[in-house]
């Protein structure tokens, strides 16, 4: 399959102090089967589970395939600048990727790191950095997202942290960008059958409404501060 069939290809890259961001690929599978077979992963608990660690290698390439089917997805993996480790490469060429992260249905974004990772700071950097590029490229919202009021911002979801402890770790991460608790959203639960739950999403206003926020006298988050 040619790359430069998938819509949802892109050619960005960015950097920051440990990491480097590169496009999501289709041979980037292996990758995450690796991060989604891991239950440790999730943010959530098998009590709200809306997602399902994924059983076999043909799920994951799905994964793939539908992140670069659409441009609705903003996909990068996520290599250590000064990692030695190589995955799944006998030749030792291809770098060892840490996690991915990115829009994942814009305006929505989201991140997963492998376990080795984790406490180390490297969501707060790798979220900083994909936010900074973000609105750096995009100053007006990406130009998939036909909402006028859904380009001024990005958004996360995560599970409540009082049932599933995982999300408290990823809450501080978001604040620590900048995102602020904005409302709850429904959601099927994929563990239990007919079960709704309910989810926190997180929200961060981009430079342009942080302006007129401050304009309007209230002053918006920032990652800068």
């Amino acid at each position: 399959m040619s790359i430069m069939t998938y819509p949802g290809t892109h050619t960005y890259t960015f950097s920051t102090e440990r990491l480097l961001a590169r496009p999501l690929r289709p041979d980037d599978a292996d990758v995450i089967f690796a991060l989604k077979s891991d239950p440790q992963v999730f943010f959530w608990t098998a009590l709200i589970q809306t997602s399902t660690p994924e059983k076999d290698f043909s799920e994951a390439e799905a994964w793939v395939e539908e992140r670069l089917g659409s441009d609705i997805y903003l996909s990068f993996c996520l290599e250590e600048l000064s990692g030695n480790e190589h995955d799944g490469d006998t030749n030792g060429t291809k770098p060892h990727v840490i996690g991915v992260c990115g829009a994942t249905n814009l305006p929505e974004i989201g991140y997963m790191f492998r376990p080795s990772a984790w406490g180390k700071g490297y969501a707060t950097e790798a979220l900083q950095g994909f936010i900074k590029f973000y609105w750096e490229t995009f100053p007006q919202g990406h130009p998939s997202i036909s909402d006028a009021d859904e380009r001024k911002y990005l958004k996360a979801v995560t599970g409540p942290p009082e049932e599933a402890p995982q999300s408290a770790a990823s809450i501080r991460v978001l604040n620590k960008c900048g995102f602020e608790y904005w409302k709850e959203q429904k959601e099927d639960d994929n563990v239990n059958s007919g079960v709704v739950v309910m989810l926190p999403v997180w929200r961060r206003w981009g430079p342009n409404q942080q302006a007129n926020l401050r304009l309007a006298g209230s002053e918006p988050p920032s990652i800068d501060g």
